[in-house]
């Protein structure tokens, strides 16, 4: 008796080991299952490249080509554009404006494409890396690229609606990507209004009294949850005057800026 009950803890003993080495080898199976299914990258909009989820945070760049841009302009504005581009953050999107020679015309962004990366951080066990690089270069770089360079070369106008062209970008872009990230705006351009809302070509105006007017109200945007960065370009020196910047400063404060930089662009 005493054999068989020895018998019976080993035979207890093995099932149990057996248990055990069972319930390891799943748990590693599912743990690997976990991290492999990790690793994998989030499913992208096919058409912007975005997060299926939206935007993690938000670039807006507006271009003011209402007057050429001459020489060192074009140089400083290409520097500008490929910095702004391969800055920009994993899962952020930049939308691209201009404003030119038919601002009807140009209410939509020219493009709009998230940062899909470049797969740099991915593991060719998991990821197809040369997949992720194709992606950002052809899906993202490229067409950007495109976009940029044709600026350079859009028509001058008659015409320099800014302050409409600022509501625009704010309904048709920044509100209607609404993001929990950051949101940013840079506006190239050398301010200088002139449309039937405000013509800053005649005498640089009084913002309590343009503030008062009906075109005032009927263009008002609320930029709290934006970051504004002016550009400034100097084509007109003499009427981009201390009260000219007084003005504008004046302007982004009504519309309630979550803070506002200007810097000048050379040339």
């Amino acid at each position: 008796m005493r054999r068989k009950s020895k018998l019976a803890q080993q035979r207890a003993r093995y099932h149990l080991v057996l248990g055990i080495g069972f319930i390891l080898v799943i748990a590693f199976v599912v743990g690997g299952v976990v991290w492999w299914l990790g690793q994998r990258p989030l499913p992208l909009d096919p058409t912007t490249l975005c997060p299926s989820k939206g935007p993690l945070g938000h670039q807006v760049l507006l271009v003011d080509r209402t007057d050429p841009f001459n020489q060192a302009q074009k140089a400083a504005f290409d520097n500008f554009a490929k910095d702004i581009v391969e800055k920009l953050p994993v899962g952020y999107m930049l939308s691209v404006f201009v404003l030119g020679d038919d601002f009807k015309a140009e209410t939509k962004p020219l493009i709009e494409l998230c940062n899909p990366g470049t797969g740099e951080d991915k593991s060719e066990f998991t990821q197809n890396t040369k997949a992720l690089r194709n992606q950002y270069t052809n899906g993202f770089i490229q067409p950007l690229d495109k976009v940029t360079t044709e600026l350079l070369t859009a028509n001058s106008a008659k015409e320099s609606p800014i302050i409409e062209m600022l509501q625009l970008v704010y309904l048709n872009s920044i509100q209607a990507h609404k993001t929990q990230g950051p949101v940013e705006l840079y506006v190239l351009s050398d301010l200088m209004q002139f449309s039937t809302a405000l013509d800053m070509y005649r005498s640089t105006p009084n913002f309590e009294k343009y503030d008062a007017t009906y075109m005032a109200k009927k263009l008002w945007v609320d930029l709290s949850s934006v970051d504004v960065h002016i550009i400034l370009l100097n084509n007109n020196i003499k009427n981009q005057s201390p009260a000219f910047i007084d003005f504008w400063n004046a302007y982004f404060k009504r519309a309630n800026t979550k803070s506002l930089e200007i810097t000048n662009l050379p040339g």
